[in-house]
């Protein structure tokens, strides 16, 4: 019963700062679904703020995602019916998201919104780890580079949609790490950075309990990093790898907000699918060892891209070494063999870096060129 009142009081809470909101138009707005994903808009919001103080909604369905001490306004509006009302009624100019599938699911569009703009989260290619239709309802989307432009207008042309502004800005949690990461950091970790899938509840690639149990045993210092899906979807799975593990003094579960310390601290990134691979390699120039035998293909209607390889394939190709089940047993030679190889491949790196993602570590100055010339009054 307590919950119960509890709850009625945060809905009511919640509804009267919606409906503030109804009788003013609001210049900048950014939606968030989680604190998780406070950093990838940090960039974009830190120039906003400054540029119209106060001017600036931050808006969650996460209670505990807020920023402080940045001239914005921060409201949280919970899930389920009072974000979809939310979504319906509000009265924007410039609606930036990392949400997929806008229009797809209840949060639909508005006829109140000028311009709903989505910024990537990732840099991995549209088509694979996305759902077919998941960048069709935006007006805007701020690409990282040249592949998704390309891929996007393929899909445009293959299923007859409206052509989208596409803009060339860069990848913005770039600029956000590169001014965050201490580079003097000792490295004597193994990070182990799994991904998740649409189709399994409760799923995390079985072969990580097998790593992190190996490398514990031959005395390898182990940080395990959950993809923030993983605590929506395989919170069972989290449990038992902290429980099996906690105990060993060489072993840490990381559920920091941000992935940038242990990402420092890590000789190499073990993952499946994850992208933490590109944000890694390409910061660190250090390696990444890959899981066989799991992909994440969440696009229905992947195959009308035979043509296009995800740009996560190609660096995975190019720059990976790949972790077979029979391996494991002797992942830690596998390991040593690939950080002592891995310096001839840096040259190679960084001309792949250079050439797929627009303006590296400086997006935000682009944007700032963007915002005047392209966007602002359109």
């Amino acid at each position: 019963m307590i919950k119960f009142i509890k709850n009625i009081g945060e809905s009511y809470s919640i509804l009267k700062n919606i409906l503030k909101l109804t009788d003013k138009k609001i210049k900048i707005l950014f939606f968030s679904e989680s604190r998780f994903d406070q950093k990838f808009s940090y960039p974009l919001i830190n120039f906003f703020s400054k540029k119209y103080p106060n001017q600036v909604y931050y808006v969650s369905s996460d209670i505990n995602d807020k920023f402080e001490n940045i001239e914005i306004n921060n409201l949280y509006v919970g899930n389920g019916l009072l974000m979809g009302l939310f979504f319906s009624i509000i009265k924007v100019e410039y609606f930036f998201l990392t949400l997929t599938d806008l229009g797809n699911h209840s949060l639909k569009k508005n006829k109140n919104v000028n311009n709903y703009i989505y910024f990537f989260h990732t840099g991995s290619s549209t088509f694979q780890s996305f759902t077919k239709g998941a960048f069709d309802n935006y007006d805007v989307i701020l690409c990282n580079g040249q592949y998704q432009i390309d891929e996007i207008r393929f899909r445009e042309k293959q299923n007859n949609l409206p052509k989208k502004k596409l803009i060339l800005t860069g990848h913005f949690y770039f600029d956000y790490m590169l001014k965050k990461i201490n580079f003097n950091q000792k490295a004597d970790e193994i990070l182990i950075a799994p991904s998740w899938n649409y189709k399994y509840d409760n799923y995390i690639n079985e072969n990580v309990v097998k790593v992190i149990n190996e490398l514990i045993n031959k005395n390898y210092k182990v940080t395990f990093r959950p993809h923030p899906e993983h605590y929506k979807r395989s919170k069972n799975t989290l449990k038992l790898i902290n429980d099996k593990f906690q105990s060993y003094t060489n072993f840490r579960f990381d559920n920091d907000l941000d992935n940038i310390k242990s990402m420092e601290k890590a000789i190499c990134l073990i993952t499946d699918t994850s992208d933490i691979c590109l944000e890694y390699s390409f910061l660190f120039n250090r390696p990444v060892l890959y899981l066989e035998g799991f992909n994440k293909i969440h696009n229905e209607s992947y195959s009308d891209f035979k043509d296009f390889q995800p740009i996560e394939q190609q660096f995975k190709n190019k720059f990976g070494v790949i972790i077979f089940e029979k391996e494991i047993s002797n992942i830690d030679h596998l390991i040593e063999e690939t950080i002592k190889n891995f310096s001839s491949k840096i040259t190679d790196l960084n001309s792949f870096k250079n050439q797929y993602y627009f303006n590296f570590g400086k997006s935000i100055d682009e944007f700032e060129k963007v915002w005047k010339n392209q966007l602002l009054n359109s």
